[in-house]
């Protein structure tokens, strides 16, 4: 009885393919490092500026320091600015968390066709390129009457925080069951009460999430702010006012502040967002352990 013969590759061959998924491996990691460079860097840099103690703007670091951050509230321009672009976001937020909520409501509950077509009547200004919505509704404003300002801007955010609730919002809705809501209605309870006690409670994270996200990209916005503002400034335009002079650290240091707080925000609002997609995320190892035991 023979014994069945065993080929074995050449050693040659075998450091050859090692070598080679090295270097595919090495590859993909340098490009993965290079793309979230290119994404952080700048962040980062304007975040060492604000705690570099000198008001000029470059290298060598002349060492470590609080005081611009305190200074934020010594400038009154920064400082209104930064008040007024809050205002705008917090009304935006309100009106468009009821308004996309609604929205959402209206499309889900809708038959036929009419879901594809409401929804995209809804989407189209989201979609719009920022410039051409600012300058339509800056014309439309000043044919009907509407003075640039507070109001002007709250709506010009409107039309692109309002698709981005009712999207959230409505991927949540299509994930309920439907059969609470023929329960609620069975048992005697009318539209209102069946969404304030059975469907609302179920939107809240969701609304939570679009709320937070609105509030982001309002406070961001500058093209549509551009074309809608009067005499008072949002923030970003007023740090885009300030290019032609360059940056000064107060800058730097309320612009640090922004991007931590936007970066905590999309963090909470996508882990929100991945919750309502899966209800037990992050409870799958409790569960375990206790079919173990």
């Amino acid at each position: 009885m023979t014994s069945p013969e065993v080929s074995v590759a050449p050693a040659g061959v075998i450091s050859m393919e090692s070598a080679l998924r090295v270097i595919r491996s090495l590859f993909a990691w340098a490009g993965f490092i290079a793309v979230y460079l290119f994404l952080y860097t700048p962040l980062v840099t304007i975040g060492i500026f604000a705690f570099n103690d000198s008001t000029v703007q470059a290298l060598p670091w002349s060492g470590f320091t609080l005081q611009w951050f305190g200074a934020i509230g010594q400038n009154g321009l920064l400082f209104s600015a930064l008040t007024f672009g809050l205002s705008v976001s917090l009304l935006v937020v309100a009106v468009a968390s009821v308004v996309g909520t609604y929205f959402a409501v209206v499309v889900n509950s809708a038959t036929g066709a009419a879901p594809r077509v409401l929804l995209a009547a809804v989407i189209i200004p989201a979609i719009v390129p920022g410039m051409v919505l600012g300058l339509s509704l800056a014309i439309t404003f000043r044919l009907v009457g509407i003075p640039a300002g507070l109001w002007s801007i709250v709506i010009g955010h409107l039309a692109f925080t309002v698709p981005v609730v009712t999207l959230v919002v409505l991927t949540r809705l299509r994930r309920l069951d439907p059969s609470l809501t023929q329960a609620s209605m069975d048992l005697g309870a009318n539209g209102w009460r069946t969404f304030w006690h059975v469907t609302f409670p179920q939107l809240r994270t969701a609304i939570l999430a679009a709320a937070l996200l609105t509030l982001t990209l309002s406070f961001d916005e500058v093209v549509i702010t551009f074309f809608l503002a009067g005499t008072q400034q949002t923030l970003p335009l007023f740090i885009w006012s300030q290019t032609r002079f360059g940056f000064t650290p107060e800058i730097n240091a309320i612009v640090t502040i922004i991007g931590a707080v936007s970066i905590v925000l999309i963090v909470i609002a996508t882990r929100v967002i991945e919750r309502e997609v899966d209800p037990f995320a992050g409870t799958g190892r409790k569960r375990r352990s206790r079919r173990g035991r």
